[in-house]
């Protein structure tokens, strides 16, 4: 199980922003995360928040380039720890150092 221990840091780690979805966090209504972010989940696997312009499946492996882009690649050190519509927002966990 993933969580975040405070609303204002941004969506769980298991949450799915839809294209459209907007997180607002915090007393400024401040956008949060930015695409890059990176965060850390109760069992220590590094999450970095993306998004994708295809759908993914839970599980599949992804790579995750500097700016939060997330494809399907064979090998890739990321994957998408729920199913993801295209468009999408989501934390990909680290599967591999």
């Amino acid at each position: 199980m993933t969580n975040r221990s405070d609303a204002g840091l941004g969506p769980s780690f298991d949450a799915v922003l839809l294209p459209g979805d907007v997180w607002y966090g915090g007393t400024t209504n401040l956008v949060s995360p930015q695409y890059g972010d990176v965060g850390f989940d109760l069992n220590g696997h590094k999450r970095i928040w993306a998004t994708t312009a295809a759908a993914l499946t839970a599980g599949e492996a992804i790579s995750v380039d500097d700016n939060g882009n997330a494809t399907a690649a064979t090998g890739g050190t990321y994957s998408a720890p729920v199913a993801v519509p295209a468009g999408a927002s989501f934390w990909a966990k680290q599967t591999a150092s």
